[in-house]
């Protein structure tokens, strides 16, 4: 069973478990309020007892846990509420209709011998208990949702401090490496000005990696896309400038947010992997963000020969940092075959 699969099926036993005890208690309730053979009466007696019981426990759990994993939760993580109220209707409607034939015709086959209970009244109440399902389901839906953004946020904090400590274990001071990259571009400014460039940019690059972007560690996005047009020169020259790349930008949004080097690291991927000097598969590099949505995508053919040692650390980072902070709301793909490799990200802002 996998685990997906296993939360699932805890979740629904949660819900069964808590309505089971509900249940039981509003029996006992009745017992106590108007003895146990009039409460027994009403379920019919005997067999029908348990046939009832059983079926307003099972029914119930199957209710609530629709209500609120497949209908509240992704209303409030995803925004969804004009979509997912048109399925809570439809799905009351047919839930009214199971009920009406159950308590009518299959339950009772006699619709006079249920009582004082008419399709009219049955109808009213129904519609009550509906609503009252909903309520207790969004409240519940809401606890629930920010549990599981809280604890994101717990786990995004203990990466960061992850992530410090282990800047902090392997790191180079940095004063002193901006002052040996500083003596390096002072030296080579005259002599070699494309050297001195590379350097300029490394520096530029790493003072954006260690700069202190507040808690979440986000950068607006167009910044991001100015450290990958960095990343380019940066090996433009290092190739003579004679790689081939296709850069395209779009960004609408100025408001948008990214993570911190999530998608240099992506581009720098490409560089280590990819052909470079394939003028007909060119490392296509793209990012747009419009409409609420940020689109980026990186591919490159692969690089025939040697291949450079890579543990995949980066891209498992990068795929880490952005389920913990967009959960449900992106998608992050790596497509790959024997030559090409493509990764895309999907951020519904």
């Amino acid at each position: 069973m996998s685990l997906a699969v296993r939360i699932k099926w805890k979740e629904f036993l949660v819900i069964f478990l808590i309505y089971g005890i509900w249940s039981v208690a509003v029996f006992l309730f009745l017992v106590q309020l108007q003895g146990f053979d009039k409460t027994v009466d009403q379920f019919e007696g005997g067999i029908n007892l348990y046939v009832s019981f059983t079926h307003t426990i099972i029914k119930g759990t199957v209710v609530f846990y629709v209500l609120i994993y497949h209908f509240a939760i992704p209303a409030i993580m995803d925004r969804r509420w004009g979509k997912i109220s048109i399925q809570v209707i439809a799905f009351f409607t047919l839930l009214t209709l199971y009920e009406y034939y159950w308590t009518f015709f299959v339950h009772r086959t006699n619709p006079e011998s249920v009582g004082n209970l008419t399709p009219a009244s049955f109808f009213i109440t129904t519609t009550i208990l509906n609503i009252a399902s909903t309520i207790i389901s969004y409240f519940t839906a809401v606890a629930i949702c920010s549990n599981v953004i809280r604890r994101s946020k717990e786990q995004l904090e203990r990466e960061k401090l992850k992530a410090e400590l282990a800047a902090i274990k392997y790191q180079i001071n940095p004063h002193f490496l901006f002052n040996s990259l500083s003596l390096i571009y002072t030296k080579t400014y005259k002599t070699n000005p494309e050297a001195s460039q590379a350097v300029h940019l490394l520096s530029e690059i790493m003072s954006y990696a260690l700069e202190d972007w507040g808690e979440q560690g986000i950068v607006p996005l167009a910044l991001e896309a100015k450290q990958i047009k960095k990343v380019i020169q940066m090996n433009q020259i290092r190739f003579n400038n004679n790689i081939k790349i296709r850069y395209s930008e779009d960004i609408q949004l100025k408001d948008a947010k990214i993570p911190t080097l999530t998608l240099v690291t992506l581009v720098e991927n490409a560089f280590k992997h990819g052909e470079l000097h394939d003028a007909e598969n060119q490392v296509a590099i793209e990012i747009l963000a419009r409409n609420s949505k940020i689109n980026f995508r990186v591919s490159n053919k692969k690089r025939n020969g040697p291949k450079e040692l890579s543990k995949g650390i980066g891209v498992n980072n990068v795929q880490q940092r952005l389920n913990l902070m967009y959960g449900s709301k992106h998608t992050f793909t790596i497509k790959e075959d024997g030559n090409y490799y493509m990764t895309e990200i999907v951020i519904n802002i």
